[in-house]
């Protein structure tokens, strides 16, 4: 039997406390889906890094794909009450086992500013979203998705630092494909300059951004406009 086609769906998360740690504020849900796949198949590359010792590389999200190996989703909306910055803190394990290994054999202390035991204060953007609710559009299989983001606990950095976590996912089918264009929020996804066509993105900043998970890889970048 022939697999259904995709759908246009609206993709929406309720967040506990509403804040999301992002520092441009674009959080693509193809990027929390690509992690899914990864958490759901093969949570060990988490663990090792190894993925390619699975085989081919490929990962097969639940979307409609587009050329190059991209899909067809958006990035999050929602609307910002307030931004702050928090911090995480991390002290040296001046308990461990192994601290001897870390003794400047000089002056016979743990060094705190390098290496394993470096103590760590980061400043993090943390964003308060209306409602705590962020909203993403896509073209896909709904079920599928919505099995997949079963496996995400929140959105955005630092989640394990209490950042962005998810109360609840629900997905609505829709009529219009809002994945790449919306008529209220304007681009949905970073689009390379040669590929705008009769688009006008004038509007929108020009510099290098990944097109496709994972948008940390640098091989992923491509001179793009960017949504704001």
């Amino acid at each position: 039997m022939a697999k259904e086609p995709t759908k246009p769906l609206k993709v929406t998360a309720k967040l506990i406390d509403g804040r999301i740690n992002s520092a441009d504020g674009i959080i693509m849900l193809d990027a929390v889906l690509y992690h899914a796949w990864f958490l759901k198949h093969h949570p060990d590359v988490f663990e090792t890094g190894a993925w390619m010792e699975h085989g081919s590389g490929y990962v097969g999200l639940p979307l409609r794909q587009l050329p190059g190996n991209r899909w067809a989703a958006s990035k999050g909306i929602y609307i910002e009450l307030s931004q702050k910055v928090e911090y995480w803190n991390k002290r040296p394990d001046f308990f461990a086992p192994d601290k001897i290994d870390m003794l400047d054999m000089d002056k016979g202390i743990i060094s705190d500013s390098v290496g394993r035991y470096r103590a760590y204060r980061v400043p993090n953007v943390i964003r308060v979203l209306k409602d705590s609710t962020i909203d993403f559009y896509c073209v896909g299989h709904a079920d599928e998705i919505l099995d997949l983001l079963s496996h995400i606990p929140a959105v955005g950095k630092k989640a394990a630092m209490g950042w962005g976590y998810v109360a609840d996912w629900r997905i609505t089918e829709i009529v219009e494909d809002y994945s790449l264009m919306h008529s209220d929020y304007g681009l949905m996804r970073p689009t390379p300059v040669e590929e705008a066509g009769n688009m006008d993105l004038s509007r929108y900043p020009i510099y290098d951004y990944a097109i496709k998970p994972p948008y940390w890889k640098a091989c992923n970048l491509r001179r793009c406009y960017v949504p704001c």
